[in-house]
Protein backbone atom coordinates (compact mmCIF):
# COMPACT_ATOMS: atom_id res chain seq x y z
CA UNK A 1 0.00 0.00 0.00
CA UNK A 2 1.41 3.02 -1.05
CA UNK A 3 2.11 5.63 1.76
CA UNK A 4 0.14 9.03 1.19
CA UNK A 5 2.54 11.60 -0.55
CA UNK A 6 3.78 14.50 1.53
CA UNK A 7 1.06 17.27 1.63
CA UNK A 8 2.90 19.49 -0.85
CA UNK A 9 2.73 16.85 -3.84
CA UNK A 10 -0.96 16.52 -3.53
CA UNK A 11 -1.44 20.58 -3.31
CA UNK A 12 -2.55 23.04 -6.65
CA UNK A 13 0.90 23.76 -7.16
CA UNK A 14 1.21 20.26 -8.41
CA UNK A 15 -1.69 20.25 -9.92
CA UNK A 16 -1.03 22.11 -13.00
CA UNK A 17 1.85 21.10 -14.71
CA UNK A 18 1.72 23.73 -17.43
CA UNK A 19 1.70 26.36 -15.13
CA UNK A 20 4.99 24.59 -13.45
CA UNK A 21 6.97 24.51 -16.64
CA UNK A 22 6.21 28.01 -17.30
CA UNK A 23 7.24 29.33 -14.08
CA UNK A 24 10.68 27.18 -14.02
CA UNK A 25 11.38 28.00 -17.91
CA UNK A 26 14.91 29.56 -16.46
CA UNK A 27 15.92 26.82 -14.80
CA UNK A 28 18.27 25.14 -17.21
CA UNK A 29 21.73 24.98 -15.71
CA UNK A 30 21.47 21.63 -14.12
CA UNK A 31 20.44 20.21 -17.97
CA UNK A 32 24.02 19.16 -18.88
CA UNK A 33 25.05 17.84 -15.61
CA UNK A 34 22.18 15.31 -15.19
CA UNK A 35 23.25 14.07 -18.95
CA UNK A 36 26.82 13.86 -17.75
CA UNK A 37 25.58 12.10 -14.81
CA UNK A 38 23.72 9.53 -16.71
CA UNK A 39 26.88 9.22 -18.97
CA UNK A 40 29.00 8.07 -16.22
CA UNK A 41 27.13 6.08 -14.10
CA UNK A 42 24.23 4.37 -16.36
CA UNK A 43 23.30 3.42 -18.57
CA UNK A 44 20.14 2.21 -16.24
CA UNK A 45 18.59 5.57 -14.92
CA UNK A 46 16.19 6.02 -12.19
CA UNK A 47 14.75 9.85 -11.62
CA UNK A 48 12.98 9.90 -8.17
CA UNK A 49 10.24 13.29 -8.45
CA UNK A 50 10.83 13.64 -12.25
CA UNK A 51 8.02 15.91 -12.40
CA UNK A 52 7.17 16.83 -16.47
CA UNK A 53 10.25 15.59 -16.90
CA UNK A 54 12.54 18.36 -17.56
CA UNK A 55 15.61 16.38 -16.74
CA UNK A 56 14.68 13.46 -18.92
CA UNK A 57 15.78 14.15 -22.57
CA UNK A 58 19.32 15.23 -21.60
CA UNK A 59 19.55 11.60 -19.59
CA UNK A 60 18.20 9.71 -22.49
CA UNK A 61 20.51 11.29 -24.80
CA UNK A 62 23.25 10.07 -22.94
CA UNK A 63 22.24 6.42 -24.08
CA UNK A 64 20.11 3.27 -21.63
CA UNK A 65 17.13 3.03 -20.39
CA UNK A 66 15.47 5.74 -17.84
CA UNK A 67 12.30 5.26 -15.16
CA UNK A 68 10.63 8.17 -13.89
CA UNK A 69 8.75 8.35 -10.54
CA UNK A 70 6.62 11.27 -9.49
CA UNK A 71 3.56 11.63 -6.88
CA UNK A 72 1.88 13.97 -9.33
CA UNK A 73 -0.23 12.51 -11.86
CA UNK A 74 -0.81 15.44 -13.95
CA UNK A 75 3.41 16.14 -13.88
CA UNK A 76 3.36 12.46 -14.93
CA UNK A 77 1.64 12.78 -17.93
CA UNK A 78 2.64 16.26 -19.29
CA UNK A 79 6.01 14.28 -19.20
CA UNK A 80 4.92 11.27 -21.34
CA UNK A 81 4.35 13.43 -23.46
CA UNK A 82 7.30 15.45 -23.59
CA UNK A 83 9.21 11.90 -23.96
CA UNK A 84 7.14 9.60 -26.52
CA UNK A 85 9.95 9.96 -28.91
CA UNK A 86 12.19 7.68 -26.69
CA UNK A 87 9.47 4.68 -26.94
CA UNK A 88 10.35 1.77 -24.86
CA UNK A 89 13.43 3.23 -23.41
CA UNK A 90 11.04 5.31 -20.88
CA UNK A 91 9.26 4.24 -18.05
CA UNK A 92 6.99 6.47 -15.89
CA UNK A 93 5.54 5.44 -12.27
CA UNK A 94 2.88 6.96 -10.10
CA UNK A 95 4.81 6.71 -7.04
CA UNK A 96 6.02 8.27 -3.49
CA UNK A 97 9.76 8.06 -3.32
CA UNK A 98 9.16 6.87 0.27
CA UNK A 99 7.33 3.81 -0.93
CA UNK A 100 8.85 2.31 -3.67
CA UNK A 101 9.47 -0.98 -4.28
CA UNK A 102 10.60 -1.98 -8.06
CA UNK A 103 11.94 -5.21 -7.37
CA UNK A 104 14.93 -4.15 -9.37
CA UNK A 105 18.43 -2.16 -9.53
CA UNK A 106 19.59 0.75 -11.53
CA UNK A 107 22.93 1.83 -12.05
CA UNK A 108 22.38 5.78 -11.55
CA UNK A 109 19.78 7.06 -9.20
CA UNK A 110 18.95 11.05 -9.14
CA UNK A 111 16.88 13.39 -7.29
CA UNK A 112 17.08 16.60 -8.60
CA UNK A 113 16.30 20.06 -7.99
CA UNK A 114 15.88 20.29 -4.50
CA UNK A 115 12.79 17.62 -4.66
CA UNK A 116 14.68 15.72 -1.79
CA UNK A 117 13.73 19.05 0.23
CA UNK A 118 10.04 18.20 0.34
CA UNK A 119 10.77 15.28 2.81
CA UNK A 120 9.96 17.19 6.04
CA UNK A 121 11.40 15.20 8.82
CA UNK A 122 13.86 12.84 9.20
CA UNK A 123 11.95 10.05 9.14
CA UNK A 124 10.73 11.18 5.67
CA UNK A 125 13.90 11.30 4.57
CA UNK A 126 15.42 8.45 5.92
CA UNK A 127 12.24 6.49 4.30
CA UNK A 128 12.87 7.79 1.25
CA UNK A 129 17.11 6.85 1.63
CA UNK A 130 16.47 2.86 2.86
CA UNK A 131 13.91 2.84 0.37
CA UNK A 132 16.63 4.19 -2.21
CA UNK A 133 18.90 1.82 -1.03
CA UNK A 134 16.80 -1.22 -1.94
CA UNK A 135 17.22 -0.69 -5.58
CA UNK A 136 20.79 -0.58 -5.83
CA UNK A 137 23.66 -2.69 -6.24
CA UNK A 138 27.10 -2.58 -4.78
CA UNK A 139 27.96 -0.27 -7.67
CA UNK A 140 24.95 2.06 -7.81
CA UNK A 141 25.51 5.88 -7.78
CA UNK A 142 22.71 8.07 -5.71
CA UNK A 143 23.25 11.81 -7.21
CA UNK A 144 21.04 14.42 -4.86
CA UNK A 145 20.88 17.98 -5.83
CA UNK A 146 19.73 20.48 -3.45
CA UNK A 147 20.80 24.11 -2.12
CA UNK A 148 22.65 25.50 0.98
CA UNK A 149 19.97 27.46 2.61
CA UNK A 150 20.84 31.26 2.90
CA UNK A 151 20.70 32.51 6.26
CA UNK A 152 19.26 35.66 4.93
CA UNK A 153 16.36 34.37 3.00
CA UNK A 154 15.31 32.10 6.26
CA UNK A 155 15.26 34.78 8.52
CA UNK A 156 13.87 37.72 6.53
CA UNK A 157 9.80 39.07 8.45
CA UNK A 158 7.69 36.94 7.97
CA UNK A 159 5.29 39.36 5.83
CA UNK A 160 8.03 40.57 4.10
CA UNK A 161 7.35 40.09 0.53
CA UNK A 162 10.54 39.82 -2.22
CA UNK A 163 10.61 39.15 -6.15
CA UNK A 164 10.64 35.36 -7.02
CA UNK A 165 9.99 35.08 -11.06
CA UNK A 166 8.14 36.38 -13.75
CA UNK A 167 6.37 33.78 -16.51
CA UNK A 168 4.33 33.79 -19.48
CA UNK A 169 1.16 32.18 -18.88
CA UNK A 170 0.92 29.66 -21.91
CA UNK A 171 -3.01 29.75 -21.82
CA UNK A 172 -3.13 33.36 -22.53
CA UNK A 173 0.16 35.26 -23.13
CA UNK A 174 -0.09 37.55 -20.27
CA UNK A 175 2.98 37.76 -17.94
CA UNK A 176 2.54 37.03 -14.58
CA UNK A 177 4.54 38.72 -11.49
CA UNK A 178 5.15 35.90 -8.20
CA UNK A 179 5.92 37.21 -4.97
CA UNK A 180 6.42 35.14 -1.88
CA UNK A 181 6.72 35.50 1.59
CA UNK A 182 8.18 32.48 3.63
CA UNK A 183 7.80 31.79 7.62
CA UNK A 184 10.75 29.37 8.86
CA UNK A 185 10.75 27.19 11.85
CA UNK A 186 14.58 26.79 13.31
CA UNK A 187 13.41 23.90 15.01
CA UNK A 188 11.96 22.09 12.93
CA UNK A 189 13.92 22.89 9.95
CA UNK A 190 10.80 23.74 7.74
CA UNK A 191 9.89 26.80 5.73
CA UNK A 192 6.77 27.51 4.75
CA UNK A 193 6.85 29.36 1.47
CA UNK A 194 3.85 31.18 0.31
CA UNK A 195 3.45 32.28 -3.47
CA UNK A 196 1.49 35.01 -4.44
CA UNK A 197 0.62 35.40 -8.43
CA UNK A 198 -0.28 38.61 -9.82
CA UNK A 199 -1.76 40.31 -13.25
CA UNK A 200 -1.56 44.36 -13.74
CA UNK A 201 -5.58 44.73 -12.19
CA UNK A 202 -5.49 41.38 -10.77
CA UNK A 203 -3.42 41.35 -7.62
CA UNK A 204 -3.01 38.06 -6.03
CA UNK A 205 -5.33 36.26 -7.60
CA UNK A 206 -3.72 32.95 -7.35
CA UNK A 207 -2.12 32.25 -3.92
CA UNK A 208 0.13 28.66 -3.09
CA UNK A 209 1.56 27.14 0.04
CA UNK A 210 4.50 24.87 0.02
CA UNK A 211 6.52 23.96 2.57
CA UNK A 212 10.67 22.65 2.14
CA UNK A 213 12.96 21.51 4.60
CA UNK A 214 16.06 23.72 5.37
CA UNK A 215 19.12 20.84 5.16
CA UNK A 216 22.73 21.89 5.76
CA UNK A 217 25.60 19.62 4.88
CA UNK A 218 26.26 18.00 8.20
CA UNK A 219 22.73 16.98 8.60
CA UNK A 220 22.45 15.68 5.12
CA UNK A 221 25.86 13.71 5.83
CA UNK A 222 24.47 12.23 8.94
CA UNK A 223 20.80 10.76 7.13
CA UNK A 224 23.20 9.42 4.47
CA UNK A 225 25.02 7.57 6.64
CA UNK A 226 22.39 6.35 8.83
CA UNK A 227 20.69 5.13 5.64
CA UNK A 228 23.38 2.75 4.86
CA UNK A 229 25.04 5.24 2.17
CA UNK A 230 29.11 5.83 1.61
CA UNK A 231 29.76 9.22 0.23
CA UNK A 232 31.65 9.40 -2.88
CA UNK A 233 32.08 13.09 -3.86
CA UNK A 234 30.19 16.38 -2.38
CA UNK A 235 30.25 19.23 -4.77
CA UNK A 236 29.10 22.87 -4.68
CA UNK A 237 27.87 23.40 -7.95
CA UNK A 238 26.99 21.66 -11.43
CA UNK A 239 30.30 21.79 -12.79
CA UNK A 240 31.56 19.32 -9.85
CA UNK A 241 33.83 21.78 -7.62
CA UNK A 242 34.18 20.92 -4.14
CA UNK A 243 31.80 22.20 -1.55
CA UNK A 244 33.19 24.33 0.36
CA UNK A 245 31.54 27.44 2.55
CA UNK A 246 31.51 29.49 -0.21
CA UNK A 247 28.88 27.12 -2.34
CA UNK A 248 25.26 27.74 -3.14
CA UNK A 249 24.02 23.68 -3.56
CA UNK A 250 25.02 20.86 -1.99
CA UNK A 251 25.74 18.05 -4.60
CA UNK A 252 26.10 14.42 -3.13
CA UNK A 253 26.97 10.91 -5.15
CA UNK A 254 27.09 8.23 -2.97
CA UNK A 255 27.51 4.32 -2.98
CA UNK A 256 25.76 1.56 -0.94
CA UNK A 257 28.48 1.31 2.07
CA UNK A 258 26.80 -2.52 1.61
CA UNK A 259 25.27 -4.31 -1.41
CA UNK A 260 21.34 -4.50 -0.44
CA UNK A 261 20.27 -5.15 -3.88
CA UNK A 262 16.51 -6.26 -5.08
Amino acid sequence: MMIPPPDDFSGPIYRDAQRYDAEHWWKTDDIMFWQRMAGRYGPKVLELACGTGRLAPGMLEAGGSYTGVDASQPFLQLAQSKLSPWGNKVRLLHGDMRDLALKETFDLIGIGFNAFLHLLTDEDALRALRTVISHCHPETRLVIDIFIPDPIFLYRPVDQRVDSMTYVDPKNGETVKVTETNDYNPESGQNKITWYYSLPGKPDFLVYDFTMRMLYPDTMDRLLSEAGFRIEAKWGDYEETPMDAESALQIYVATPAQAVGA
